[in-house]
């Protein structure tokens, strides 16, 4: 199966520091030598990792229907921290910007910094770092400094965090619900050589600096960012003579952990689908539960879906080992539960044998999903139409669709 990613890319916003403009917090210190005589400017763009340059879904459905991949306010880049290393591993730039005044959809640049020319730089970028707690190590080989307690603490010049450090740092979602309050993380590592190739006169901003006479090279790169998390969306309508409550949306079985950054990550040759990517070791997983403090009321004899709020979870490998039917084995099951009985409690009873008043519960496997990796957005199109008929719909976006008949792999419990 192949995977894509999921997210949009628009216009670039252009240079936006904050003594020039004022039109986002940036906090920023550089090293003295880059102002050497190698110096050349790095105009760094960040985007969301990768979707076609219109904005819509490759699928064609957001044609049909503008909200159809709506970015969230639980999507959107608040902050922005970008740490430039050298081949050195000291820090080079800690760049912090707050764009909770202008939040970001898909697209942010450009971020103008002066740096060495003629060397390898790693990048990292964190966005909405806030959002869920990383513990940073200590630095290895640099044990007189006050061990970091947050990405703020590596100042420019001192020694950052190993690629192997990095790489193994892993996160949690536990407890944490996603929302315009607490924003989605997302992380990116690349590598960015400064040597002639790609390097072009800055004649735009000449003088800048106060170099009247001298035209710094510069060279303009757009890196890419990448939602750490597994984006559900459920839509269902209920086309039966029966009005149901849903109470609860269960997902077999949610990761645990992920790594901060994307770990061991194999795409294809136009970097759109992920054809592999690691988990750690540490990772367990366990049913996810998405509960409703009120439940959900779906209108008999609708032709319209009641689309449920976005839930978010770690992106993992679940293997079902107990399923011995071999084209859903490892594959990801979900399950909702409905409810014959209105909110006040009143039973509003079945309309036939086969679907007893009170509560019960429908699942089935997410056919051909053994994986999914971050990035990924999985849109469950349900259609309730009398009990032994419900269809279901599975399409992860933008990148296609598998449509199970009616009635298939549906169990009642």
């Amino acid at each position: 199966m192949r995977i894509k990613d999921w997210g949009h890319i628009v216009s670039v916003l252009g240079v936006c520091f904050l003594l020039m403009c004022g039109c986002d917090g940036r906090s920023d210190e550089g090293l003295p030598s880059s102002n050497g005589p190698d110096a050349v400017y790095l105009d760094i763009n960040v985007a969301l990792r990768d979707a076609p340059v219109s904005g819509r879904s490759v699928s064609g459905r957001a044609d049909e229907d503008p909200s159809y991949d709506k970015v969230t306010d639980a999507e959107k880049m608040r902050t922005l921290r970008v740490i430039l290393v050298r081949p050195d591993g000291k820090v080079e730039h800690n760049v912090h910007l707050d764009l909770k005044n202008n939040p970001v959809d898909d697209r942010y640049g450009k971020i103008r910094l002066k740096v060495q020319g003629n060397e390898e730089k790693t990048i990292y970028l964190l966005a909405n770092e806030e959002s869920v707690p990383v513990e940073i190590p200590d630095v290895e080989e640099d044990k007189t400094s006050r061990a970091p307690k947050t990405w703020n603490d590596f100042k420019p010049g001192k020694k950052f965090l190993t690629k192997e450090q990095m790489a193994g740092l892993v996160l949690s979602f536990d407890s944490v619900a996603f929302s315009k309050e607490k924003p989605l993380l997302m992380s990116e590592c690349h590598t960015v050589t400064l040597d002639n190739k790609g390097l072009e006169p800055d004649t735009e901003n000449q003088g800048q600096d106060g170099e009247q006479a001298e035209v710094i090279l510069k060279k303009e790169v757009t890196l890419k960012i990448t939602r750490a998390a597994v984006k559900f969306t459920y839509e269902i309508t209920n086309k039966s003579s029966q009005i149901y409550y849903l109470s609860e949306i269960r997902i077999d079985k949610s990761a645990s952990h992920e790594y901060l950054l994307p770990n061991g990550m194999v795409y294809d040759n136009t970097e759109k689908e992920v054809k592999d990517f690691q988990v750690p070791e540490l990772a367990s997983y366990e049913s996810f539960d998405q509960k409703y403090k009120e439940n959900v009321k779906l209108e008999a004899n609708s032709t319209n879906p009641v689309i449920l709020p976005s839930f978010y979870l770690p992106e993992g490998k679940y293997e079902n080992a107990e399923d011995v039917n071999k084209d859903y084995k490892t594959s990801y099951k979900t399950a909702i539960t409905l409810d014959t009985k209105d909110n006040s409690g009143v039973d509003l009873g079945g309309n036939s044998e086969s679907t007893p008043s009170g509560k019960f519960t429908l699942e089935s496997f997410f056919p051909n999903v053994p994986v999914l990796p971050r990035g990924t957005h999985v849109g469950v199109r349900m259609t309730v139409n009398e009990a032994d008929s419900i269809s279901w719909q599975v399409d992860l976006r933008p990148y296609g669709e598998v449509i199970l008949e009616p009635g298939f792999g549906i169990e009642m419990k």
